[in-house]
């Protein structure tokens, strides 16, 4: 597997305001997400194949909940940071829902979003991993389906920005059986990863969701298998 290019990072990435508010390292990796070998193969792989002049957006969204998204998500994010020295972004979106009651504004009332930007503060929210490169936020609400539209034309804007800013950015987007976050973000960002729980995902359900982002222009990179348990003892694994 070839290695990450060498690149320097624009001098906006040094003068990027760094959070007041830091929160305490979090030890990877979890049991349900990838090994840390494999963390890093996937680093290196979406750093060579999404080959863009500034930081990677890269985003992780599953068929169906419980995957593992999250963990997949935080873990690539924290190795990026800790192992390879990168300044990394870790967007959490798995909790964004858009409720029914949300989709359809009723008659006479006043829009969910109304001229609310929810990107306009969002940087203001990011918190720092002490010690490390790697910078946490939650993804803002976008609520409304009827009213997404002024939000959705600020995103490439917003995108842009954290690109100057990090050396990869790493979405996890809720589930698409209970939100359309992911599918609706899919053409902004620079590849998305589907996730896919070993004995688990179905099959037709995968193949869905390839296909859904791929119809909203966004480019499917590849997919990562998680809960993957091998019977095969471990010191036999390398002969494999």
């Amino acid at each position: 597997m070839a290695h990450t290019r060498t690149k320097e990072r624009p001098a906006e990435k040094t003068n990027l305001p760094v959070p007041s508010r830091r929160l305490p390292p979090v030890p990877v990796v979890r049991s349900k997400g990838l090994t840390p070998g494999e963390l890093v193969k996937l680093h290196h792989s979406l750093a060579e194949s999404l080959n863009t002049e500034s930081g990677v957006v890269c985003q992780f969204v599953s068929a169906e909940g419980g995957a593992g998204t999250e963990d997949v998500g935080y873990d690539l994010a924290y190795v990026s940071a800790a192992w390879l020295g990168k300044r990394v972004l870790f967007v959490n979106g798995t909790g964004s829902r858009m409720d029914g009651s949300d989709r359809v504004a009723g008659r006479g009332r006043t829009p969910l979003l109304g001229h609310d930007d929810p990107f306009s503060d969002a940087e203001d929210r990011i918190t720092r991993v002490s010690g490390l490169e790697l910078y946490l936020m939650k993804m803002p609400t976008m609520r409304g389906a009827l009213e997404l539209s002024p939000t959705l034309k600020r995103i490439p804007e917003f995108l842009s920005r954290l690109r100057e800013a990090f050396d990869m950015v790493v979405i996890a987007s809720p589930a698409a059986a209970e939100s359309p976050v992911g599918v609706l973000l899919s053409r902004f960002v620079d590849g998305n990863i589907l996730v896919l729980e070993s004995g688990r995902t179905r099959a037709p359900a995968a193949l869905e969701l390839r296909n859904s982002l791929s119809a909203s222009g966004g480019t499917v990179v590849g997919a990562v298998l998680t809960k993957y348990r091998s019977f095969v003892p471990r010191m036999l694994r390398r002969w494999l």
